[in-house]
């Protein structure tokens, strides 16, 4: 039993001395442990600041890339918008020596095969009875002609009084004699105006409106104002006297760079006064020959037909309105050229 028992307390002894020497390798361990996670943690630190640092660098290189691409996407867009602007200012030149010199019949056959648009940068009416209202006293600006080829075709102001047609164009074509350009009895209504026809008590009845020519019975009616010229001022027709008188004649302006051939009618004229009222004075027509080129050389190479051009009062009712006035510069008329303008106009060369 002695020796069992010294054997025991050996065992319990070797089992301690097992158990201390367990707890000092799983200390050891566990220090390594820590020391490896600290080391660990160095490391991940370290990693993230090269990681943050890599990152700082990528963005930076893409922010380049990204720039250098955005330059060069500029360039072409530059190089591209270039290309259209000249490629345009080619096609604008050539267009201008196709327009340049050329008649009405040319310049027709050209835009017919051309890309230009109808009502934008040329005005052709085909139709028949078209009544096409353009804009009041504004530039309605046709750089490649106007042709009215159809029949009953009127060109109006859109408004119903003061009417100003302002119209500048390469070429003007009025095919038939019922086709026209028409301001007539938009200018000053009854009894207004500065040569408004008054009103005779005494005959019950109202004087004709004056402008370029006195209205009235023996033109002893409305009276005459503005000038000659139609360059220092521009005046609407005056209105007939008394309730039933008409109205005056509206204003026109034309520019035209080669060709007018008129076979209608250009008109601005007084309307008619009714039972015993006074008629309206004419109003005005200016017309310009205008030349790019500043030479007045290429409108002798192509023939002008003036055809009928009138801003006469009306002639009904009372008493008759007065004449309105025409002004024609860069061109000098002829005889033949003013047979059918009414009343005679004003010719210039130069303004």
């Amino acid at each position: 039993i002695f020796e069992l028992t010294k054997d025991i307390q050996q065992f319990k002894m070797e089992i301690s001395q097992t158990i201390i020497d367990l707890k000092k390798q799983i200390d050891n361990l566990k220090h390594e442990l820590q020391e490896k996670i600290n080391a660990l943690k160095i490391n991940n630190i370290e990693f993230k600041k090269q990681f943050e640092q890599y990152q700082i660098q990528f963005n930076e290189y893409k922010q380049n890339i990204e720039t250098k691409v955005e330059n060069k996407d500029t360039n072409i867009q530059q190089h591209q918008l270039q290309i259209k602007t000249q490629f345009e200012e080619e096609q604008k030149n050539e267009q201008k020596e196709k327009k340049q010199y050329q008649s009405c019949n040319n310049m027709l056959s050209f835009i017919q095969i051309s890309n230009l648009k109808n009502g934008i940068d040329f005005l052709l009416i085909n139709e028949n009875k078209e009544i096409i209202k353009l804009k009041n006293n504004e530039w309605n600006n046709y750089n490649f002609g106007i042709f009215l080829l159809g029949e009953d075709i009127t060109l109006t102001p859109n408004c119903k009084e003061l009417g100003y047609l302002k119209i500048k164009t390469s070429h003007l074509w009025i095919k038939h004699p019922s086709s026209k350009i028409d301001c007539s009895q938009l200018g000053y209504p009854r009894n207004q105006g500065p040569g408004r026809g008054m009103y005779r008590r005494r005959e019950d009845s109202g004087d004709g409106g004056g402008y370029g020519t006195n209205g009235g019975y023996r033109r002893q009616g409305g009276k005459i104002y503005g000038e000659e010229t139609l360059l220092k001022e521009i005046h609407f027709g005056s209105g007939g006297g008394y309730i039933y008188g008409g109205s005056g004649g509206g204003i026109i302006e034309l520019i035209i760079e080669q060709q007018l051939i008129n076979h209608g009618s250009i008109q601005s004229n007084g309307g008619n006064g009714h039972h015993s009222g006074g008629s309206g004075s004419g109003g005005s027509i200016l017309i310009e020959f205008q030349s790019q080129s500043q030479s007045q050389s290429h409108l002798n190479k192509l023939e002008q037909t003036f055809g009928t051009i009138t801003c006469i009062g009306g002639k009904k009712g009372q008493n008759n309105g007065g004449d309105g006035r025409i002004a024609i510069y860069g061109i000098e008329l002829s005889s033949d050229d003013i047979l059918d303008i009414d009343p005679k106009p004003f010719n210039r060369l130069h303004k």
